[in-house]
């Protein structure tokens, strides 16, 4: 990226023309959070040559909504109203009384999720962000992208690192619950690299989907755990104290220690090894809880460690100990 330059000495002023159809770009719905560099120190973006015949395939937004590599996945948020994103007057300094430009003014990002969407647990995920250097698309409310124009690719537009937070506004008898988000655009994003893709250049719809889910999971003591059989309970991160909304619909299929490589199994990690998951049932009357049954083969006092792998949702593995 490049300074500041309010112009270029050297060259002369571009044409004011402009042709017809000029495509416009709207105003925000959410937007997509991302890391500015993956681990690998490539740069995250969106390329050329992730099009095939001129659309940006569904199959590319999902596996970057579901991209195991956590520094390189898209972080899809909800709804965001009440959105302001506005620069500053420029920064000027005087010379007898003359204000001369000497940078451009910040640009700053605020917007509220409200009523469920509004949740302490929602802002914690945001604030969650604050630590990384971090950019962001937004999706305008045709299901554009809108990004920073460099060339071959397009660029999430950068977020001053330190500036992004999540804070709780508590809701009144004429006002919701929600929660504000701010950050501020870096400083050296210009305006006038902004560029779009249409949302008619995008086979996915961006609007109906959605970001990756947090799962939490445990094994229960009761029933007793023997070598094959342990009843888990799965749930989200969100809801009440003592009662976390279930996670439910949960098959064999879904388990994997390898990142769904190797489906229906579990890991024993005192062994090294995978071990088969026979089957999973649904605890009758208790949302969230399954009964695991797994293949046997002499495992006694060992580590069993239990991972999800299921398109729209992560969880951190759990252990249990066989006794």
């Amino acid at each position: 990226k490049k300074m500041f330059e309010a112009c270029s000495c050297g060259t002369g002023g571009r044409n004011t023309g402009q042709p017809n159809c000029i495509p416009t770009i709207k105003s925000t719905s959410r937007i997509i959070v991302m890391r500015s560099y993956a681990n690998d120190g490539t740069r995250n973006s969106i390329k050329k040559t992730d099009f095939v015949n001129g659309v940006l395939p569904e199959a590319f937004i999902d596996d970057k909504l579901n991209e195991t590599d956590a520094s390189k996945r898209w972080y899809l948020t909800s709804k965001i109203n009440n959105i302001t994103d506005t620069r500053a007057e420029p920064t000027t300094f005087d010379i007898d009384g003359v204000p001369f430009i000497t940078n451009q003014g910040a640009r700053s990002f605020a917007g509220s999720f409200y009523s469920n969407l509004g949740s302490p647990t929602y802002a914690g995920v945001l604030n969650s962000f604050s630590c990384f250097q971090n950019a962001y698309y937004e999706v305008s409310v045709e299901g554009a992208i809108v990004g920073m124009d460099g060339g071959d690719d397009l660029y999430p537009i950068g977020i001053q690192t330190g500036t992004l937070n999540a804070a709780v506004v508590k809701g009144s008898k004429t006002e919701p619950n929600s929660v504000l988000i701010t950050f501020a655009v870096d400083e050296l994003e210009r305006d006038e690299n902004m560029i779009q893709i249409g949302a008619s250049a995008i086979e996915a719809n961006l609007l109906n989907k959605r970001g990756l889910i947090d799962v939490v999971g445990s094994a229960l003591d009761t029933p007793t755990i023997t070598a094959t059989a342990v009843r888990v309970d799965l749930g989200f991160i969100y809801g009440n104290f003592n009662s976390k909304i279930p996670f439910e619909g949960l098959t064999a299929a879904d388990l994997s220690y390898d990142g769904g490589t190797t489906t229906a199994t579990v890991f024993n990690v005192d062994q090294s090894a995978s071990v088969v998951v026979s089957s999973v049932t649904p605890v009758l009357g208790s949302a969230g809880l399954y009964d695991l049954v797994i293949a046997s083969g002499g495992l006694t006092t060992e580590v069993i460690s239990v991972a999800l792998s299921k398109n729209g949702y992560e969880m951190t593995a759990f252990t249990y100990i066989i006794p």
